[in-house]
């Protein structure tokens, strides 16, 4: 959809050498390290740009997990499983990495902690699913296959999202900068706008191909309450840093309450239900007003991240006429035949849907790559390391140049659908 996700910007980080001088004492352990060293930077590179083709990027993105597993988990054997509970491995603490933050862009942190490289990496690859998302349906035109790609896109960064949440108690002092990726309220937010821009597909689908009016304004309902939920996650954190990500949280949790409502009232002019098919077109064209209104604050609002342009998007354009359509018919109908009355409260709406929920994809880290082994495990001696520094997690001194990414392109095209959605 032309203007339509909100993107916050890539974790920047520091180079990595990957030199571990006398602590390499075979060349398998040599080679481990350049490779990683190669494949970190082509990684990285890869995050810039949202357009980059999707099975490369993963293919490096697992490449590199697994041949960093065995500065994770104690290697017992070929192909190790870095999940259930293994070994911490003895090499977690002899690098020092520092990364950045998506919203922090002026506070990098920096450990001496691999479990802080890997996870951080997770993020940005999650980051940069939900921007791959944007960029398929920001397209002129976006085929069936593609549409599928984008939902399967945001459905695996907000599985990745979840596993850095799940795991992140792993990293000393991770949890406690506020504001930071590894804050537990930012995490939360990135789950939670991932899942309810899963839904948002669903929604756009079910209207193309003109499901049930209920199931649509059930989905709508529940997709408000999470973005609702999300916008809640952050409302605590700096007004100046956080604002714009909320404001656009915001807007969609209202532009959804739009929809629910309209659906219901379709949904109750069908019963013969005109009073309250009334009252439910009147509330969503309340919420319509309201999500204007975000629209404008989120144009204006201070913070980092890709500034969009919902309220030019077709999708948001044309639920106000939807909905004054149905008033008009609901009042007409009740009027020459119905007489009921118009009650005072909303009706309500019904956020418990049977079919449509989208849930994230479950991640697991990939197990080590072949050329782990006891062997090379052993190989790498840490009696010859530097004595790491085994302090929490802190603020770095210095600072780091933000990622130079490149523009996602977005269509200035008017869908030729009914639903105004460009991916379903």
């Amino acid at each position: 959809m032309s203007h339509w996700f909100h993107r916050n910007p890539i974790k920047p980080t520091e180079f990595v050498k990957f030199e571990l001088k006398g602590v390499l004492t075979t060349d398998k352990c040599s080679k481990i390290c350049g490779e990683l060293r190669l494949l970190r930077d082509r990684l990285l590179s890869h995050f810039k740009s949202a357009s980059n083709d999707l099975t490369e990027v993963q293919s490096d993105f697992f490449t590199y997990l697994r041949l960093f597993a065995g500065f994770l988990v104690e290697i017992e054997s070929p192909g190790a499983d870095v999940s259930g509970g293994k070994m911490n491995s003895k090499l977690i603490p002899v690098l020092r990495f520092k990364w950045g933050n998506s919203m922090l862009v002026n506070d990098p942190t920096e450990i001496s902690d691999c479990w802080f490289e890997a996870l951080s990496m997770i993020q940005c690859m999650a980051i940069w699913l939900t921007k791959h998302a944007a960029f398929i349906a920001g397209k002129d035109e976006v085929r069936e296959f593609e549409a599928k790609e984008c939902l399967q896109c945001l459905k695996q960064a907000a599985g990745m999202f979840q596993y850095v949440k799940d795991e992140s108690t792993r990293i000393s002092g991770a949890n406690e900068l506020q504001g930071s990726d590894f804050d537990p309220k930012v995490m939360e937010a990135y789950i939670l706008m991932a899942t309810a821009e899963c839904q948002e597909i669903v929604i756009a689908r079910a209207i193309e191909m003109k499901h049930n009016d209920t199931l649509i304004s059930s989905l709508a309902a529940n997709t408000s309450d999470i973005f609702s939920k999300a916008e809640q996650s952050i409302s605590s954190l700096p007004e100046e840093i956080f604002s714009r990500w909320r404001k656009y949280l915001q807007l969609k949790h209202h532009f959804y309450l739009a929809y629910a409502y309209a659906f219901l009232g379709q949904a109750q002019l069908a019963e013969d239900k005109c009073g309250e098919a009334v009252r439910a077109c009147k509330q969503g064209i309340a919420e319509y007003e309201v999500a204007k209104d975000f629209a404008e604050m989120y144009s204006k609002a201070p913070g980092p991240g890709m500034r969009i342009k919902p309220e030019k998007h077709l999708f948001f354009r044309q639920i106000e006429p939807l909905l004054r359509r149905h008033l008009e018919k609901a009042e007409r109908e009740n009027g020459f035949i119905y007489h009921q009355k118009v009650p005072d409260e909303c009706p309500q709406l019904d956020t418990n849907v049977s079919y449509g929920i989208a849930k994230p994809e479950s991640f697991t880290y990939p197990p080590a790559a072949e050329i782990w082994n006891p062997a090379v495990y052993s190989a790498f001696d840490i009696s010859k390391a530097k004595m790491p520094d085994f302090s929490k997690m802190k603020k770095s001194s210095s600072k780091l140049d933000p990622v130079k990414e490149e523009k996602i392109y977005q269509t200035e095209k008017d869908p030729n659908n009914s639903s105004g959605c460009v991916i379903c």
